[in-house]
């Protein structure tokens, strides 16, 4: 298993690669120069760039080619970003077993049209991540699920360690302030 599929872009660095590819890549279809390249102008590491290209993807501003590594400008087409919309709500927030949302819901959620949620549902349903009829309910999570959910798990644990190491810190010095500050303290 290779390090970088542990790397999950900040905000900051999505933003970041965001920005660069409204500025360095306005025509739709453009294909994106290697990772390495986008990196090296950005000074990121590549899996940060990959990750946050992924997250972009996600938002339809790039088109992630399958199989090759190649990403493109705003090539998705509906029924793609309505399949990455719901696929990441689905990781992000439904366990095993969850009941789903309903294509109709889907489409008033997401502000999908309703022929191209039901695609991406049928799509999710070959793919095994749905399951039951028309694709209600989340089925049982593969590996690859479940190594991406502990990554995720594990991101939102260590920030949430930082911020109260953070709070605790701020915390002793205000009372070092407090206890400075009250004459009665000597």
């Amino acid at each position: 298993m290779a390090v970088a599929d542990d790397v999950v872009a900040s905000e900051e660095d999505v933003e970041s690669v965001r920005r660069w590819v409204r500025l360095s890549c306005t025509e739709p279809g453009t294909h994106l120069p290697a990772l390495a390249t986008i990196a090296r102008q950005l000074q990121l590491s590549a899996p940060v760039v990959r990750s946050a290209l992924e997250q972009l993807a996600t938002e339809g501003l790039v088109t992630l080619h399958d199989g090759y590594r190649l990403y493109s400008v705003g090539t998705m087409t509906p029924t793609e970003r309505a399949y990455r919309i719901i696929r990441i709500v689905i990781h992000r927030s439904y366990l095993p077993g969850e009941r789903f949302m309903n294509r109709d819901e889907i489409a008033r959620t997401f502000d999908i049209g309703v022929k191209e949620a039901a695609a991406a549902v049928r799509q999710l349903v070959a793919e095994g991540l749905l399951t039951g009829p028309r694709g209600q309910y989340v089925n049982e999570y593969s590996p690859e699920q479940q190594r991406r959910r502990v990554r995720q798990l594990r991101e939102r644990a260590s920030d949430l360690r930082r911020e109260a190491l953070e709070l605790m810190r701020t915390g002793r010095e205000i009372e070092q302030q407090m206890d400075a500050d009250d004459p009665k303290a000597t």
